[in-house]
């Protein structure tokens, strides 16, 4: 009995009738009446509400002339295949030889049986397999995708994009064959992953949301940019990259149970889209599901943060007349103020001073039209546009750099290039004191090797 029957449905049942007869199956069905019977529905549920383990399982009512495969065939045939899912190679090997024995026009079970073969690394009789399957018939569309991740496996490349590209001539619009090229140009040839996924949607648009972090285009958006030196493209480059981010954004909101791995993709991406004004929409419209994701690390929060506070700056950045600097200082104020903060604003401020004739226009541009950024440091930013108060500015963060950060570097000299090399003349006048206890020679080393401190880290 296959799953459509055992849960009393059409096989063009949608997603809700799916739900209904699962519980509807479940009151005959119990876990505690019928055990067997439960585990049963609940594998033909999970199944067939699964778009990709439904289109898996549906293949296996075909057979290779069109007609309906027979029900003990479908049924080996996807044992095979489960097999195959848990990793039981030389099992599934040895079950489907026999099966290919046994039926030897079965083209799906020799297909299989290559595909075992190739996961057990002996990809020479793989390919053997392969070649006779297309001399029998060759617009086999698995087939070629099969040869092609096996050329791809033993470094053959170029034969490799050929068998992918023939499957894909053959039926454009069949997603199994865009999903495993895409994967093939991720790993080989990176640059064309973008143009792949163009012509895939040219054909549908939903092509890969079986596997839509493939709409990523790998690890980045930028993949193709960054190879050709333009990572850092303007806007209208980086559009080219929306109808991509888009779908992603569709498919990882409307997913349930996103992967750790589509979690952590997509996590180490945002810092580079969420400073680009044109990616601003597709941050911010996956940061809910990010941040209410399962898979967030303790430290996520403090990156959501900042995230925000970049998407907050995208209007500050556009605005070409307002320095790096002054953008980043207000990152800093946004922030909030721990003691790396105070630092880092500090140091922004002495740099600020320190090219007062330069970056008065920035900040007048600062004041005028982004007035709330403005009132952040606003006392600081009175004294910069006064000219009477630059010698005492000058002074004051001259103290300040002194204090901070190098101590025998003057400030106009740091910022010309020009550093103090007498580093040994300096004295403060603070007395040193040893962070730690002093470690005798004949003690156990700290770093636990258990050797005498003279004997390991002490040599």
């Amino acid at each position: 009995m296959n799953y459509y029957e055992l849960l009393d449905i059409d096989r063009d049942a949608d997603a809700v009738a799916i739900k209904r007869a699962y519980f509807a199956a479940v009151k005959t069905r119990s876990p505690d009446s019928d055990p067997e019977g439960f585990k049963a529905i609940r594998a033909a549920y999970e199944t067939l509400r699964d778009e990709k383990k439904r289109g898996e399982y549906d293949a296996y009512f075909v057979a290779d002339d069109g007609g309906e495969i027979a029900a003990d065939m479908r049924d080996k045939l996807l044992a095979a295949r489960a097999m195959m899912r848990e990793n039981k190679f030389k099992q599934a090997m040895e079950f489907l030889t026999g099966l290919s024995g046994e039926n030897p026009d079965s083209v799906e079970a020799k297909r299989l049986l290559a595909e075992a073969l190739w996961n057990m690394k002996k990809s020479g009789l793989a390919e053997k397999l392969c070649v006779e399957l297309l001399e029998r018939n060759p617009s086999d569309c698995d087939t070629l995708v099969l040869r092609g991740e096996i050329a791809a496996s033993r470094g053959h490349t170029t034969k490799a994009d050929d068998y992918f590209k023939a499957a894909l001539d053959i039926d454009p619009r069949r997603t199994k064959s865009w999903i495993a090229y895409m994967r093939f140009s991720l790993n080989h040839y990176t640059w064309q992953a973008p143009e792949i996924l163009r012509r895939a949607m040219e054909h549908d648009p939903d092509m890969f949301r079986d596997d839509y972090v493939l709409y990523l285009a790998g690890e980045s958006p930028f993949v193709a940019l960054r190879d050709l030196g333009l990572y850092d493209g303007d806007n209208k480059e980086c559009e080219e990259f929306l109808p991509f981010l888009d779908k992603f954004a569709e498919f990882f909101i409307g997913d349930k149970a996103p992967s750790k791995d589509t979690y952590e993709r997509i996590m180490k991406l945002l810092p580079g889209l969420v400073k680009k004004a044109v990616f601003a929409s597709f941050v911010e419209r996956i940061m809910p599901t990010l941040e209410n994701s399962r898979h967030q690390e303790p430290d996520d929060k403090d990156e959501f943060k900042c995230m925000r506070v970049s998407l907050a700056l995208n209007d500050l950045r556009a605005d070409k007349r307002v320095h790096e600097v002054l953008v980043d200082l207000t990152e800093c104020f946004l922030s909030g103020e721990d003691e790396k903060d105070e630092k880092d604003r500090l140091s922004m401020e002495c740099y600020i001073v320190s090219h007062l004739s330069e970056l008065r226009p920035a900040i007048k541009a600062l004041k005028n039209d982004h007035p709330d950024y403005f009132k952040l440091n606003q006392a600081f930013y009175f004294d910069a546009l006064n000219d009477k108060k630059t010698e005492y500015l000058e002074d004051k963060y001259a103290a300040i750099y002194k204090k901070h950060f190098k101590p025998a570097i003057r400030l106009k000299g740091y910022m010309e290039g020009e550093e103090d090399d007498d580093f040994d003349d300096f004295d403060d006048g603070t007395p040193f004191v040893r962070e730690s206890p002093k470690i005798g020679r004949n003690v156990p080393c700290p770093c636990g090797s258990g050797k005498k401190y003279k004997k390991c880290c002490g040599k």
